[in-house]
């Protein structure tokens, strides 16, 4: 879904709606690498840890265990991090 908007975005030179789409192409394919751990932990009947998630405000990048000090995905720094747990 997300690679189609960056190339009409990019094709009608919009550089923040570019921008913005490339942003939540990188975090839904976080999104979907931990969905898919989480499965095989499930389909194996092991109990997948208790780590708490921490979520980027700006972006929406998800990380298990602790908050990084800048967001990989935007930039941001450690304090616009949510706890999920």
């Amino acid at each position: 879904m997300y690679p189609g908007f960056i190339d009409i975005a990019r094709k009608e030179n919009n550089q923040p709606a570019s921008h913005n789409f490339d942003l939540a192409n990188q975090v839904e394919r976080i999104h979907h690498g931990l969905f898919q751990e989480m499965l095989k932990d499930l389909e194996a009947g092991k109990k997948h840890g208790d780590e708490p998630y921490y979520v980027c405000q700006v972006c929406g990048n998800t990380v298990e265990g602790e908050a990084p000090d800048k967001c990989p995905i935007c930039g941001s720094p450690r304090s616009k991090f949510k706890k999920i747990a």
